[in-house]
């Protein structure tokens, strides 16, 4: 005998089953709602990694930033020279930033919030490949214009030489020494210089660079030949050869035009691009040929020397060559050099009559520019007997 329950109750049985039903998953959701709102938008988990990267700088033709800024991602990955590279959904911040001009220097700093699992980074501004190196040069640059050394990343012992005009040849332990340690401060820190044109040279074996920095156009003038040597990622030393008004051949304004009209751009990889061997050996070749005129050097046309303001081609000839003018009887003892293979450049330091650079651009061919700085007073010139 089957029982039939009336229609009336398996209506209301259905519609408080359904009432159930919903009441249970708004229940949930709910719960779930409160889990997630206990903790901060964007917090990162226990498991997430809040790390500085290595300090950027940033650089345009106008001013100079520096900004030190913190990313946070569970899968931030961190290389050997410290720095982050976060995913999209990374958090980043600037900790640091610092804007120079020819005018003024302004700079403003914000904390950054990490959790008990982060992990702080040093800055480490430069290292030894090219963009780094030339991000040195750059702060150098920003520095000397604002007049402040203090914008430079230094380390603790480092060291700055500017050419000593009044020095006589000197010897040092057996080593010919030019230059004189001045106090950070003093010297060309004691005014705010504007560079108008400059070129670098960019050393990655040696970690140094070189750069000449044409001031033509405010007063005093000067052609500068900077050296930094970078160590322990921090510029460590910074040898200054300094070119003014009275000093050999001396005109920055013949300088800026001849320097800017040249071509010193990179070489492309091919076989018979010069090493850093080669580059050496011809650059010390040229100091050779002053006492031997029958020592091999990669003489080539065409060929201009700037030597303190003085073109040997000025009128662009494709015949010319460096070959001209180069005294006899002078022995030449080169101190240094730096090379920049993807260039094809060379600077050779040494004392000729004062503080001296001569910077080599080297084609396949042969010397093509030579740019000659020497500290020396014109009238302290003594020919050779």
């Amino acid at each position: 005998m089957r029982t039939y329950l009336p229609k009336i109750l398996l209506f209301f049985a259905t519609i408080a089953f359904i009432f159930l039903f919903f009441a249970c998953s708004n229940t949930e959701t709910q719960e779930q709602g409160v889990s997630s709102s206990s903790s901060e938008p964007n917090e990162p988990s226990s498991s997430s990694v809040i790390v500085s990267s290595s300090s950027v700088i940033v650089y345009s033709s106008s001013s100079v930033a520096l900004s030190s800024s913190a990313t946070a991602s569970s899968n931030s990955e961190v290389d050997s020279s410290g720095s982050a590279e976060s995913s999209s959904s990374g958090i980043e911040s600037s900790s640091s930033i610092a804007a120079f001009s020819s005018s003024s220097a302004r700079s403003s700093s914000s904390s950054v919030k990490s959790n008990s699992s982060s992990s702080s980074m040093p800055i480490v501004p430069f290292s030894c490949d090219r963009a780094s190196l030339e991000s040195a040069v750059n702060s150098y640059l920003a520095a000397l214009e604002a007049g402040n050394y203090k914008l430079m990343s230094l380390t603790d012992n480092a060291k700055y030489y500017e050419n000593d005009h009044d020095a006589k040849q000197k010897y040092s332990s057996g080593k010919m020494t030019y230059d004189k340690e001045v106090a950070f401060g003093d010297g060309l820190w004691k005014a705010k210089i504007k560079p108008d044109f400059h070129r670098n040279l960019l050393d990655v074996q040696e970690c140094a660079t070189f750069t000449e920095i044409i001031v033509a156009n405010t007063s005093p003038q000067y052609v500068l030949g900077a050296r930094l040597d970078v160590a322990g990622d921090k510029i460590s030393k910074i040898t200054l050869v300094v070119t003014k008004d009275g000093d050999w051949g001396f005109d920055a304004k013949n300088y800026l035009k001849y320097s800017k009209a040249e071509d010193w751009s990179e070489l492309p990889a091919t076989p018979d691009r010069r090493s850093r061997e080669q580059l050496q050996s011809d650059g010390y070749a040229y100091f050779k040929y002053f006492t031997d005129k029958t020592a091999p050097a990669p003489w080539a046309t065409p060929c201009a020397r700037l030597e303190g303001g003085a073109y040997t081609n000025p009128m662009n000839s494709s015949t010319a060559s460096c070959n001209v003018g180069i005294p006899d009887g002078t022995s030449i003892t080169p101190l240094s050099y730096l090379a920049d293979v993807d260039y094809g450049m060379v600077v050779v330091f040494m004392y000729f009559g004062g503080a001296d650079s001569h910077w080599f651009r080297i084609l396949p061919a042969g010397y093509r520019y030579i740019h000659t700085l020497t500290a020396m007073k014109q009238s302290d010139y003594q020919a050779p007997k």
